[in-house]
């Protein structure tokens, strides 16, 4: 599915450097932009659309949350595995705790 704009775009590439997985749930709220069958939405309209989209969100993200697994295998959870030489072991004690922020040590 494609996403008009670049909204996510700032917050996907964050998340993939801090190893954080990232996905994104979006809600239609009017078509009226692009779509010609549709006409032309009323303040009230759209607001009715986003109160319902907040209640199917909140059901969605519970439902995810619970079936997250307890332990990460994902590619999201190693993605800096290779972008930071050397492997944070072999670094001074100094430069462990700058990256401790960032990455877990290994």
């Amino acid at each position: 599915m494609d996403i008009i704009g670049m909204t996510a775009l700032q917050e996907a590439k964050l998340a993939r450097e801090a190893e954080i997985c990232y996905a994104v749930l979006a809600m239609v709220t009017d078509y009226d932009c692009w779509h010609p069958d549709h006409d032309a939405v009323t303040v009230t309209q759209v607001l009715d659309y986003l109160s319902r989209n907040v209640e199917n969100s909140q059901k969605i993200v519970r439902q995810a949350v619970r079936s997250l697994p307890r332990e990460r295998n994902c590619k999201c959870a190693s993605a800096l595995a290779h972008a930071i030489p050397p492997p944070i072991a072999r670094r001074s004690r100094r430069g462990q705790k700058k990256l401790a922020l960032l990455v877990a040590s290994t």
